[in-house]
């Protein structure tokens, strides 16, 4: 019996052109990393010789604590704007898309991306400085650097989109970020 290849009248067909592609540079991760190495040891040791017991924790704090505050930001962003949480979001374990990101298998509106990002950008630091009178300073500037590490990444990768952000969609692959236009 052979099987009928004809579309219903029901069916969606999409079509995506290639904008741009930023491929990522294992030279660039590197250098990351031990930029990042480099700055949490002497961040850790500033903390810790500054308030010994508020270093102690405030560190592990930080490290759990902001990457979770930017997920429930991005989730509740997403919630009032699209009206529910996508399922295709999801934990991502490596760069540029470290923490809560877009699955590797959709296309996301570019103009959704950057406009998440820079808000969680601008609350998280909002939040963090209305903690400024019970944080020592040191413990302060290494939440602030911790926010703006994980951000960092993407907020390059969207600087480079965007020539296409008004029009484009984002698909993010193992070894590459793409916008496509539709």
């Amino acid at each position: 019996m052979p099987r009928d290849r004809t579309l219903s009248k029901e069916s969606t067909i999409y079509t995506y052109r290639l904008l741009k592609r930023v491929h990522y540079k294992p030279i660039f991760f590197q250098v990351y990393w031990i930029l990042t190495v480099c700055a949490f040891i002497g961040a850790a040791i500033a903390i810790s010789f500054a308030s010994l017991p508020t270093g102690l924790i405030g560190v592990p704090v930080g490290v759990i604590g902001i990457p979770l505050v930017q997920t429930l930001l991005l989730r509740l962003l997403l919630r009032t704007k699209v009206k529910h949480a996508p399922q295709s979001w999801s934990w991502s374990y490596q760069l540029p898309w470290f923490g809560y990101a877009p699955g590797t298998d959709t296309y996301i509106a570019m103009t959704k991306v950057r406009r998440l990002h820079f808000h969680v950008l601008w609350i998280v630091l909002v939040l963090l400085g209305c903690l400024y009178p019970w944080l020592s300073p040191s413990l302060l500037g290494f939440l602030v650097f911790i926010h703006l590490w994980l951000l960092l990444p993407r907020l390059i990768i969207i600087f480079l989109l965007r020539k296409h952000s008004s029009s484009g969609y984002l698909k993010i692959n193992e070894n590459d970020s793409s916008c496509y236009a539709q």
